[in-house]
């Protein structure tokens, strides 16, 4: 029998002592991972691969090749290939499409001693960008004309949220996840979404869920989610899984609808629904195209540089607990519930795995395999399933290059403060993970006092303060006006505390680390007092802008300073609106890109004697443009020099390059 793969082969965790190789397939596949040198002695080897089934023609992989000695690690800064070998017929499957070395029939890659060169992007959305092209297309072509030169070769890709977008899905494309979800489970998958006279749940097949009116089902059966652009909202466990397939290299080359009359039985000729439907079809099919023209280079990509992916909101619905009161509505409707623990377990099986295998035990995959091929819908295993998945407490992980990794989840370790207001983005828990994962680096290798680490945050730490200003202007204007007597009457008739503020918070998408200043602080500190780092780099997207700034936090003590470089690559393939945009290069020009955050208090009367934390940022301009703040789609690159970064490049047809100085010693203007 000939193995062929549904998705991948995607080059996952990558380390001196095992490499990790992610790909999913319609059927049983007995494959072995062999990681080989260049004249082709096998240096280790998968013994049995991790699979999970998660549908009646859906399996995925994640084969781990441990090197054979362990005395003797896979060789450091060398080139290293990898083969999948059929047992049954002891041959390698054909990958020679993914090479980019045709000397070689094998993906190739190696493992940094030290990092010179790495990849970072966020937000790509297939309908996104308009006519830009998919921005992680420009890895392929960067790894094309370096795939031989390890000095300039890029050693990581760094995914830091919002990989798919769950909630904004064009509809052409909905349309052919829906057939290709029900060819993969294989049966039907029914969400729970009311009650019956009698309190019992009443479930739907989301097969009846029409394209381009979910908002409306979403809404009228109190799912919680407060995403604008949920028209095709993906529901069911198969979609978020055809919507990975898809994205993640299309290896199999579906194919959105082409022609509006492919959709249109869909629609009754001549209604409201059927006119927007075809409009949005219209709008969105040119940016859909570009999209899908590119997926062999993204596939090539994957295959070949060893990739770490963290989620965003997006990765499950916009908004995904940005608030305790949003928090609390999604988690009490069962519609809500189901969709968002469909989202978490397809990131777990299509991202979150091969990030780190050892984050997750055999009982998280059991609960998941258990859920998707049990035929009676059980109200046992359906409730396993979503209390298991929504309290998983182990999305983050680190890595050990030089410097560390260490990426960080701010979704789902939020400590809620009043209903309707701002969390903290990391609770007490979380600042002790932090600290394990900190530990766990130092004590498996050797890491100097002097070390500049890197922290992936999916939004900016040291962010664009001109616009995160504005966001901050209208939250405390509302929350003001919270106190007026009418409003607060209006509040209690409808028994919701904060509810303007909550609107507000979703409007202009509130996440940043300063708009809760306990979050901000909370970070900073763990960074400063308990690792007793002296700086770092933060890597982060999720904003649909770019920069490179500079950043310096003393603690409240004075005794604690952090030196920072923040980075930010976003989007993939996604970009504002042209109010948005103009907002952004008229807000990038103004001042000298200087700003001061402190204990307001303090601000306000400096002569008090109270204890107050200091943090000063600075945009940096490009060395070829006027303009500190870019709104293109790009990937980022960054370029080390002596373990710190020195140059941040915004990869896509303008290559706007950011020099960067040593944070340590850089003055602030």
């Amino acid at each position: 029998m000939t193995t062929s793969l549904l998705a991948g082969p995607i080059l996952r965790r990558a380390t001196p002592n095992r490499v990790c190789v992610w790909f999913a397939t319609t059927e049983p596949a007995h494959l072995t991972l062999q990681v080989i040198s260049k004249n082709g002695t096998v240096l280790g080897e998968s013994t049995q691969n991790d699979y999970c089934r998660l549908g009646q023609n859906l399996f995925v992989y994640l084969a781990q090749a441990r090197c054979n000695d362990p005395e003797h690690p896979y060789p450091a800064d060398t080139f290293l290939y990898y083969r999948l070998v059929d047992t049954d017929t002891a041959k390698p499957l054909d990958l020679s499409a993914l090479t980019y070395d045709k000397s070689t029939p094998h993906p190739k890659f190696f493992i940094p001693d030290a990092l010179r060169q790495l990849l970072h992007g966020s937000c790509r959305k297939p309908h996104g960008g308009r006519n830009s092209p998919d921005a992680l297309s420009y890895g392929d072509s960067l790894l094309e004309s370096t795939h031989d030169d390890l000095a300039n070769r890029p050693a990581v890709l760094l995914l830091t949220g919002d990989q798919i977008y769950a909630d904004d899905v064009s509809i052409s494309v909905l349309a052919m996840l829906k057939e290709k979800a029900a060819a993969l489970i294989g049966r039907p998958e029914l969400l729970p979404y009311d009650k019956d006279s009698k309190g019992q749940i009443i479930h739907q097949d989301s097969q009846n869920i029409p394209a381009h009116g979910r908002k409306s089902f979403l809404k009228a059966y109190k799912s919680g989610f407060t995403s604008e652009k949920s028209e095709n909202h993906l529901l069911s466990f198969g979609e978020f899984a055809a919507m990975y397939i898809y994205v993640f290299g299309n290896a199999e080359d579906w194919s959105p609808a082409s022609t509006w009359a492919s959709l249109a039985p869909q629609f009754t000729t001549g209604t409201k629904e059927a006119k927007k439907a075809e409009q949005a079809f219209t709008e969105q099919q040119t940016a859909v195209g570009i999209f899908q023209s590119t997926l062999p280079n993204v596939r090539r990509l994957l295959a070949n540089i060893p990739t770490y992916m963290i989620f965003d909101d997006h990765d499950v619905t916009d908004d995904w607990n940005i608030t305790n009161t949003w928090y609390d509505e999604v988690r009490s409707s069962p519609l809500g519930q189901r969709i968002v623990a469909n989202a978490l377990a397809a990131y777990w099986a299509f991202q979150g795995w091969g990030n780190d295998a050892d984050n997750f035990d055999k009982d998280l995959q059991l609960t998941i395999s258990q859920y998707l091929l049990d035929a009676t819908n059980s109200p046992d295993i359906n409730e396993r399933y979503d209390l298991h998945t929504w309290k998983h407490r182990g999305w983050g992980f680190s890595v050990p290059t030089n410097p560390p990794i260490i990426a960080i989840d701010s979704r789902t370790q939020r400590m809620p403060t009043l209903d309707s207001y701002l969390p903290v983005l990391l609770d007490r828990y979380a600042r002790d993970w932090l600290r394990v994962e900190w530990a766990k680096l130092k004590t498996g290798q050797i890491i100097s006092t002097d070390t500049c680490p890197i922290f992936i945050a999916t939004t900016p730490v040291q962010g664009f303060f001109a616009l995160e200003g504005l966001q901050k202007i209208a939250y405390w204007l509302i929350s003001y006006l919270e106190g007026y007597k009418y409003i607060k009457i209006f509040e209690e008739i409808i028994s919701e505390q904060g509810y303007f503020t909550k609107k507000i918070i979703a409007f202009v998408d509130m996440e940043a680390w300063t708009s809760n200043k306990q979050s901000f602080l909370t970070l900073m500190d763990c960074l400063s007092q308990d690792i007793l780092i002296k700086q770092c780099v933060f890597l982060s997207g999720d904003v649909h802008y770019s920069f490179s700034a500079m950043g310096k936090y003393i603690d409240a003590q004075g005794v604690n300073k952090l030196h920072c470089y923040q980075l930010v690559s976003s989007s993939l393939k996604n970009i504002p609106a042209d109010k948005q945009l103009r907002g952004i290069e008229t807000a990038s020009q103004f001042g000298n890109g200087s700003t001061k955050h402190a204990n307001k208090l303090k601000e306000l009367f400096p002569w008090l004697p109270i204890a107050s934390w200091e943090n000063w940022v600075h945009l940096l301009l490009p060395t070829n443009s006027k303009q500190r703040v870019h709104p293109e789609c790009n990937l980022g690159l960054v370029k080390f020099e002596n373990g710190k970064p020195a140059q941040h490049t915004l990869l896509n047809s303008e290559q706007i390059v950011y020099s960067l100085p040593d944070c340590k010693t850089f003055t602030m203007p």
